[in-house]
């Protein structure tokens, strides 16, 4: 699995070409942040989990200051926000919003759902609340769960590897 990343992530070299992540600043190429191990592994699941539950446009903005802040894995930070798409965003938000009125107490303020950018402009003022509450506390959970998620399959995977090592070495 770590050689699958390796071979297909970007490697910084290709990224210093781009401009746009100047505003980063050189930090962004340093090797920790290319590097897969259980650390930046973990880290990077938790902030893609953690932003990709956001209710924002461009997710992966926040997700790469996040990441060099953090010392994750840059490439798989920015990857991980892509559980929210086109597709599963709405979907997210919803449940994000019914969460959110559960743990407010406060009823659904709408019986139906439309999908147009007026329906959702206009109501937004009466539905952010929720909204907001609901996405940050299954974006932080998710962030957690991610996080040590990723910690005992690390862990599985080593123990699996030095049982392994010890057979063959009887």
């Amino acid at each position: 699995m770590k050689k699958f990343f390796k071979d297909n992530l970007p490697k910084p070299e290709d990224l210093k070409k781009y401009r746009a992540l100047n505003m980063l600043g050189n930090s962004i190429f340093e090797k920790e942040l290319w590097s897969i191990n259980k650390h930046t592994l973990s880290r990077a699941v938790a902030i893609g989990l953690f932003w990709g539950w956001m209710p924002m446009f461009f997710q992966m903005i926040p997700a790469a200051f996040c990441a060099v802040y953090f010392r994750a894995n840059i490439p798989l930070s920015l990857a991980g926000v892509w559980i929210s798409n086109p597709i599963t965003m709405p979907p997210m938000m919803y449940i994000g919003y019914e969460f959110g009125n559960y743990i407010l107490g406060i009823d659904p303020l709408f019986d139906q759902f439309e999908a147009s950018i007026d329906w959702i402009l206009g109501i937004f003022s009466l539905i952010w609340e929720p909204l907001l509450v609901g996405t940050m506390i299954i974006g932080v959970s998710s962030a957690i769960l991610g996080f040590i998620g990723i910690h005992l399959f690390w862990k599985i995977i080593a123990y699996r590897k030095l049982r392994k090592i010890k057979r063959f070495s009887k």
